[in-house]
C-alpha cells in the first residue's frame, strides 16, 4: 500500500469509526502507531485536521462535515468483498441474505472493466464450503423478526422446542444477539421463565412474536465472557482436561486449534498430550470418542468414567445377537 492510499484509507476509516483507538487504527492498516500520528500531521496539512477526544470512548476522528470522492475498489479489495459475501450467502435464509445479494450488484456494476475480470478469475480459483446442520431458506422471517427485536429492544414471547426434555414451552425472552457456531444458528437471550441468559437454536423456535415490551441489555452482559470457555456451544462446570492422543490422530490433533485455551505436548512415541480448561465436557466427550481407541483420557475422572460407560454401553449393544 503506498501513502496515498494509506492516507485515504486512514480517512475512510476515521469517517466510519470516528473514536477508534490509534493502536487499533495501526492494525488494520497493519502499520506503527508512530506512523499513524505521522499520517495525522500530512492530513492536516492538507486541510483535512485530525481531531481527538477524551474520556473512556475517547478516539480520534475527523469533521463529520467533510465528503469522500467516490469509492474506488482495487481488483484485489472487490475480490475480498465478493468473497466475503459469497461465503454468507451461501446460508440459506441468514439476515440480510436479500441485502448482501443487492451490495454485491451494486459493487460490480461500480467496478472497471479490469476488476470485474479479476474478479471472476477469482471466484473460478477459489472455492469454500460452509458445515451446516440445516438449511436455514425458511426460517427468513424469524431472522427477521428476531433482528428487529434486537435492534429495537423489545421483548419477545416464543415457544421453543426443547430436545432433551422433548417437549415445548412458552418463554418470553430479551434477545441479545444472533450467533452462527459449528453448523447452526443461535439466538442468545435473557430467559425471563429461567432468570438467566441461555442459547436457543433458530431451527427450534417453533412461534415467534414481538411484543410492546422494552428491555435494557444488562451491563454485565459480554458474549465473550458469556461463551467463555465452551467447547463449541453447549455450556457448563469450568474444567481442566488432559488427554492423550495416539499416531496417527496424534498427527492431526497437533494441526488443528480445538479450544483456544489448549496446550500440546509432543512425546518421543509420536503421541501427544493434548490439555485445555473448558466450560462442559458434553461436546469434548464426543470429540474423543470420534477418535476411538486413538485417544485416552487422563483427567478428569469424571470425564474418563464417562467415557468408559459408553464404551461399556458400546461393547453390549455391539455383542447383542
Amino acid at each position: 500500500m503506498n501513502k496515498i492510499e494509506r492516507l485515504m484509507n486512514t480517512i475512510i476509516i476515521l469517517k466510519t469509526h470516528p473514536g477508534i483507538q490509534v493502536g487499533s487504527l495501526a492494525r488494520i492498516l497493519n502499520i506503527s502507531c508512530r506512523t499513524i500520528y505521522r499520517d495525522f500531521k500530512t492530513l492536516g496539512l492538507a486541510g483535512l485536521p485530525v481531531h481527538s477526544s477524551t474520556g473512556p470512548h475517547g478516539g480520534y476522528y475527523i469533521d463529520e462535515h467533510y465528503f469522500l470522492p467516490p469509492l474506488r475498489f482495487t481488483g484485489e479489495e472487490a475480490a475480498s468483498l465478493f468473497l466475503a459475501g459469497n461465503f454468507l450467502l451461501q446460508q440459506k435464509g441468514f439476515p440480510y441474505q436479500k441485502d448482501m445479494h443487492l451490495a454485491l450488484l451494486k459493487i460490480e456494476n461500480l467496478l472497471e472493466k479490469d476488476n470485474k475480470k479479476y474478479i471472476r478469475e477469482v471466484k473460478d480459483s477459489i472455492s469454500f464450503n460452509i458445515q451446516k446442520l440445516k438449511d436455514y431458506e425458511d426460517y427468513s422471517e424469524t431472522f427477521a423478526l428476531l433482528n428487529e427485536a434486537i435492534l429495537n429492544k423489545r421483548q419477545v414471547n416464543l415457544k421453543y422446542y426443547t430436545i432433551s426434555r422433548d417437549e415445548i414451552t412458552t418463554r418470553t425472552v430479551n434477545p441479545y444477539h444472533l450467533m452462527f457456531r459449528q453448523g447452526a444458528w443461535y439466538l442468545i437471550a435473557y430467559c425471563h421463565w429461567r432468570k438467566k441468559t441461555k442459547i436457543f437454536r433458530i431451527d427450534r423456535i417453533k412461534e415467534l412474536r414481538i411484543t410492546e415490551d422494552t428491555f435494557t441489555v444488562s451491563s454485565k452482559f459480554s458474549l465473550s465472557d458469556y461463551m467463555g470457555k465452551s467447547w463449541q456451544v453447549i455450556r457448563g462446570k469450568d474444567q481442566k482436561i488432559r488427554v492423550k492422543i495416539f499416531p496417527p490422530a496424534s498427527r492431526w490433533a497437533k494441526e488443528e486449534l480445538r479450544h483456544p485455551t489448549q496446550k500440546i505436548r509432543k512425546l518421543s512415541d509420536g503421541s501427544i498430550i493434548f490439555s485445555a480448561e473448558v466450560s462442559g465436557i458434553t461436546e469434548v466427550k464426543k470429540w474423543i470418542l470420534g477418535m476411538g481407541s486413538y485417544a485416552e483420557v487422563l483427567a478428569p475422572k469424571s470425564l474418563r468414567q464417562e467415557i468408559e460407560e459408553e464404551i461399556s454401553g458400546m461393547k453390549k449393544r455391539y455383542n447383542k445377537k
